[in-house]
């Protein structure tokens, strides 16, 4: 499945309510997904294989709010520290660490994209992008490699210290256009919610690199007709 078909194939999941938008998921080759913990408990079992692991789906239920109340999770659901955390997590356990962090999940070195699902009243959004292409272009490799050091080789488990770390690093990096997650994200915020529009030029730029950094596939779905209204 490529980018669009796996959006198309989550909203319909979404849609269908056949999972809730408050947790970790992990959909397999053959299309079948698990909560992160039911998976842990296939993995345990040798039920499946960590490498029949496909994409890493980070949900959030936003139902309570229309799109354009929630701008910045709405045009740029990849940008805020729970996505940062998931794109840290999704590649950690690519790598075929357990996570022990709070949102810990097993081993699943299989694993292509990671999935950003954000429901509103009004829009489902789905970004998707490709894990290898993120961890390269915002340098993670190297940051994990530098906090795990020689015992990267050694080791199949990360605890939650070491992940912060790595999450702290990450949105360090000056990415976008110059600032890093935390700048970014505030200019995009003063820009949308407090109408400041000497902003405008920054915003151009910081959406021009967020979407060099990630190289998204994005799909955003009226939640009343179920069909798909953007790219």
């Amino acid at each position: 499945m490529d980018k669009k078909e796996v959006a198309d194939y989550l909203a319909g999941k979404v849609f269908n309510r056949e999972f809730i938008l408050y947790d970790i998921l992990v959909m397999l080759k053959n299309k079948q997904i698990y909560y992160k913990s039911d998976y842990g408990r296939l993995i345990e079992s040798n039920k499946i294989s960590p490498e029949d692991a496909f994409v890493y789906i980070d949900t959030f239920n936003n139902s309570e709010d229309k799109s354009y109340s929630r701008p910045i999770v709405y045009l740029f659901p990849l940008i805020d520290n729970a996505s940062i955390y998931g794109i840290v997590g999704s590649y950690l356990v690519k790598l075929g660490f357990y996570d022990t962090s709070f949102c810990g999940v097993y081993p699943a070195t299989g694993l292509k994209y990671y999935a950003a699902v954000r429901l509103f009243s009004d829009r489902l959004v789905i970004e998707i992008v490709d894990i290898d292409t993120v961890v390269t272009n915002t340098g993670l490799r190297k940051i994990v490699a530098e906090v795990l050091g020689k015992s990267i080789l050694t080791r199949d488990n990360i605890n939650s210290n070491e992940k912060r770390i790595i999450e702290r690093k990450l949105r360090e990096q000056k990415l976008f256009a110059g600032y890093d997650s935390d700048k970014a994200y505030k200019i995009i915020y003063r820009y949308y919610m407090n109408h400041d529009t000497s902003l405008a030029k920054e915003v151009l730029a910081i959406t021009d690199a967020y979407n060099r950094v990630f190289e998204p596939y994005r799909a955003v779905y009226d939640t009343r007709t179920r069909q798909l209204v953007l790219m």
